[in-house]
């Protein structure tokens, strides 16, 4: 007789010695883990409730996991509240059993609890592994597809990433910025409050990160271009090994190194753009990261790769994209 599968919460104090070995077992080959980065990417941090995680139990071990995230940032409307399927992992001796399909639907059930209406596979949240479905796993495509996600193929989207060791600036990426009297540098402490407003004028969907990030105390994580006349006009995120939010740019040290660092939210304000503001931020945070002991630099969740590939960042990973609404 088969084993009964029982799914129950994921328990961080119980659960997580095993679920390392399950992850290695079904997803180690293409994307090796280490039991500190999955703890600090499901659990340790404040968007983290008992009850968003998943495992299926059987004969008295985990031989499934879902992850799902709710978006819990500050200021956003309850009632537009959005979230996602980060991850459903089914040890390779339980697959095509229905675990995965269980699974799957108890993470529905759940996010419809926590209110969630705008459904994500992968990307969003604070804390993710992908912003979509990777295309080095198409059994987990074939998977969502059988469960109602309506993917599309050719909906992608790329990681990049960029060896730092020999970066510099082209020069004349430097004198056009100089030219259009504009400073690129790390934002001071007295700063944070004029990126965020800046993030809400121009990049509101941005703007709950960086408020995170000054919360974190990690502010010189924040960089900013400055026109001397208009004042900020650009923005990014970096992240550095030492950096306190374990975003997906630092996630996968096991493929790109414990060197790791990134660069996501690049932004210049729509009235300035065309002035080679953007590639500018990029070239001075990748000598910023360089300077900060960053080997790789990662840059995910893009599709211009073509901007990036100036400064020499080229394809890591893609991903199939997609989004539903739960009804």
């Amino acid at each position: 007789m088969p084993a009964k599968v029982l799914i129950r919460p994921y328990n961080p104090n119980l659960d997580t010695a095993a679920l390392l070995p399950l992850w290695q077992a079904a997803l180690g080959d293409a994307w090796p883990m280490r039991e500190d980065l999955l703890r600090r990417q499901l659990t340790e941090h404040r968007f983290y409730r008992g009850d968003d995680h998943l495992v299926a139990v059987a004969d008295g071990r985990i031989v499934g996991f879902v992850g799902t995230q709710v978006d819990r940032w500050e200021g956003l409307d309850p009632n537009q509240r959005g979230g996602g399927i980060s991850v459903v992992v089914v040890h390779p001796d339980w697959q095509r059993r229905g675990v995965g399909t269980r699974l799957h639907e108890a993470a529905l059930a759940q996010l419809r609890r926590e209110g969630v209406r705008e459904l994500r596979l992968g990307g969003g949240g604070a804390y993710r592994f992908w912003p979509g479905i990777p295309t080095d796993l198409p059994g987990a495509y074939d998977f969502f597809a059988a469960c109602g996600w309506p993917l599309e193929p050719e909906k992608r989207s790329c990681d990049l990433v960029r060896d730092l060791s020999d970066f510099q600036t082209p020069a004349a990426m430097s004198a056009r910025l100089a030219q259009e009297n504009v400073t690129v540098r790390p934002a001071r402490q007295d700063e944070v409050d004029d990126v965020i407003a800046f993030e809400w004028d121009h990049f509101p969907g941005w703007a709950a990160g960086f408020v995170y990030m000054g919360e974190l105390g990690d502010f010189q994580n924040m960089l900013v271009a400055v026109d001397a006349e208009k004042g900020i006009v650009g923005s990014l995120m970096l992240h550095t090994p030492q950096s306190r939010w374990l975003t997906a740019n630092v996630t996968w040290k096991t493929l790109l190194g414990d060197s790791l660092g990134g660069i996501s939210a690049v932004g210049v304000a729509a009235s300035e753009r065309g002035r080679g503001i953007g590639i500018g931020m990029v070239a001075v945070g990748s000598e910023v990261l360089r300077a900060r002991g960053v080997g790789n630099s990662h840059i995910d969740w893009t599709s211009i790769v073509d901007f990036y590939g100036k400064l020499g960042y080229t394809v890591w990973r893609q991903y199939w994209m997609c989004n539903r609404s739960l009804a």
